[in-house]
C-alpha cells in the first residue's frame, strides 16, 4: 500500500499508509451511538436525576450529526449517481419495512405519513437524509467554490455564516432559519467547515491535548448554561445544545480533529461504519420492536439506572441495525445492482445524465 507523509506536532513527518483512517470511521460509529443514547435518555425527564443526566447526554450526543457532515466535508462528496441510487434504495427498503411494521402494530397512519414512508427522501422521513441528498447534488458547486475562493475568502465566509446562523441563535435564541439547525443552511455550513479542514488544513496537526481542553471547556459551559436554564424555568430546554449552537459546532470540530489524529486501520471498524446509515434510518422502528416484543425499557424511565439501560439499548440498536443491513446486502445486492444499472442505462440512452453532467455538474 502506498505510503504518505504527514506533518507531526514538531514539524517532522510521520509515515502512514494511504488507507482508510479507521479513527474517523470509529467516530461515525460513536456519533451514531451518542445520537441513539441521547434519543433514549430524552424519555427519562421524569425526575431530577433523569433530567440532569439527560442534559449532559444531549450536550454530548447532539454533536453526532455535526460530526457526520464534518466527515463528509473533510473527504468531500463526489457526486456519483449510482451510489446515490444505492443509498436511496437502502432508505426505501428500511422505510417500507418501517411502514409495514406500522400496519402490523395496528397504528393509524395517515395518507401524508404513508407517502413520506414510500418516498423517504423527498418525504423527509429523516430530515438528515433529505438534507444529505440535497447536499450531495449541490456538492459539485460547493467543492468548486471552496477551491476557487481560496483559504482567506473561505474563512471570511465561514466566520460570517457562523455569526449569522449560529452565534446569534446561541446568544439570543432567535433562530433565523427556524429549524433548530436541522436544515440545509446548517448542513451546508458544516460541510464547508469540513471542506476547509480537508482542503486547507489536511497537513496541519492540532495537538490532541489542546483540542481536548477546548472540548471539555466548551462542553462544560454548554452543560452549565443548560442546567441554569433548567433551574430557572423548571424544565429541560437544552437551547445551548441544539444542532446550530456554537457550542455544539466547536465541540464537534474538536472531536473530529481528535479522531483524525488517531490514525489506525481496522477492517471490522470500517465494515461496521458502512452500516451506520441503515441503523440511523431504522432507529425508531427498532425501538418500538424492542419495546413491543423484547423488553419495555420505558417502564423504568423514572429509575436512577435508566441512563444505563438506554446506554445498553443504544448498543443493541447499532448491532440489530447493522445485522439487518448486512442481511439486506447479502440478499438484495445483486438485484439492487441490476436495477440501478438498468435505470442508469435508461438515463444514458435518453442522454439526460450526459446533459446533466455536462451542463450542471
Amino acid at each position: 500500500m502506498e505510503m504518505v507523509e504527514k506533518k507531526g506536532k514538531q514539524g517532522a513527518y510521520i509515515n502512514k499508509k494511504a488507507g482508510r483512517n479507521s479513527g474517523i470511521e470509529l467516530l461515525r460509529i460513536l456519533s451514531l451511538f451518542m445520537i441513539f443514547w441521547m434519543h433514549g435518555a430524552a424519555s427519562a425527564y421524569e425526575n431530577t436525576f433523569g433530567e440532569v443526566s439527560g442534559i449532559l447526554i444531549e450536550v454530548i450526543g447532539n454533536m453526532g450529526v455535526a460530526c457526520f457532515i464534518l466527515i463528509s466535508g473533510y473527504y468531500g462528496i463526489r457526486l456519483n449517481v449510482k451510489k446515490m441510487m444505492h443509498l436511496d434504495l437502502m432508505l426505501v427498503f428500511f422505510s417500507w419495512l418501517g411502514l409495514l411494521m406500522q400496519f402490523v402494530w395496528g397504528n393509524q397512519v395517515g395518507g401524508e405519513t404513508i407517502l413520506s414512508y414510500l418516498l423517504p427522501v423527498i418525504g423527509r422521513q429523516s430530515w438528515y437524509f433529505t438534507c444529505y441528498f440535497a447536499l450531495a447534488f449541490l456538492s459539485p458547486f460547493l467543492n468548486e467554490m471552496v477551491e476557487k475562493m481560496g483559504e482567506r475568502r473561505l474563512k471570511q465566509l465561514l466566520v460570517t455564516m457562523l455569526v449569522i446562523f449560529s452565534a446569534v441563535t446561541t446568544v439570543f435564541f432567535f433562530d433565523i432559519n427556524e429549524d433548530g439547525g436541522k436544515g440545509m443552511v446548517h448542513m451546508t455550513m458544516l460541510y464547508l467547515i469540513g471542506r476547509y479542514l480537508g482542503v486547507y488544513q489536511s497537513e496541519k496537526v492540532y495537538e490532541t491535548k489542546k483540542l481536548a481542553k477546548v472540548f471539555f471547556v466548551t462542553a462544560g459551559m454548554n452543560f452549565a448554561l443548560n442546567a441554569a436554564l433548567y433551574l430557572v424555568s423548571g424544565s429541560v430546554q437544552n437551547r445551548y445544545a441544539r444542532d446550530n449552537s456554537l457550542f455544539t459546532i466547536i465541540q464537534a470540530v474538536c472531536v473530529f480533529l481528535i479522531f483524525r489524529n488517531i490514525y489506525f486501520e481496522n477492517e471490522f471498524v470500517n465494515r461496521l461504519a458502512k452500516h451506520v446509515p441503515a441503523a440511523f434510518i431504522f432507529e425508531w422502528t427498532m425501538r418500538v420492536a424492542i419495546v413491543t416484543y423484547v423488553y419495555n425499557y420505558l417502564v423504568c424511565a423514572d429509575k436512577w439506572y435508566y441512563v444505563m439501560v438506554t446506554f445498553a439499548i443504544a448498543v443493541v440498536l447499532i448491532a440489530i441495525g447493522s445485522a439487518i443491513d448486512w442481511l439486506r446486502i447479502a440478499v438484495l445486492h445483486k438485484p439492487e445492482t441490476w436495477l440501478v444499472d438498468k435505470i442508469y442505462s435508461l438515463g444514458e440512452k435518453s442522454r439526460l445524465l450526459e446533459w446533466m453532467k455536462r451542463k450542471i455538474w
